[in-house]
């Protein structure tokens, strides 16, 4: 996994699966990164995530959770298609902003 900041926005990548068995530690390393320098936006960029269960769904919300306060956004990039059904059978798009590769290239970071 990459963490990379830009502006005020932390962007992670590289994420093959979020599950119950690594969805803790994906967890810890985003808030040490926010410790370290504070932002008000996450990107997760799940391109290439095939797996995604619950746990992994939690951590998502989590993290909103942290930004929430300062009126930041958690934004999902261009969700696997696999991702995005489980986004979808959720309805956790609505809590959760899914942006498509078309959009992604229209926002500035």
């Amino acid at each position: 996994m990459t963490i990379e900041r830009h502006r005020d926005t932390l962007r992670a990548s590289g994420i093959k699966e979020l599950h119950a068995a690594n969805a803790a530690a994906f967890y810890e390393a985003i808030k040490e990164a926010i410790t370290t320098a504070p932002v008000r936006h996450i990107e997760i960029d799940l391109s290439g995530t095939a797996l995604l269960d619950s746990c992994g769904l939690g951590t998502l919300v989590a993290l909103r959770k942290l930004v929430d306060r300062d009126c930041g956004v958690v934004r999902l990039l261009n969700p696997a298609p696999s991702a995005h059904q489980m986004l979808e059978l959720t309805r956790l798009y609505r809590v959760l902003k899914v942006v498509k590769c078309e959009e992604v290239a229209a926002t500035p970071s």
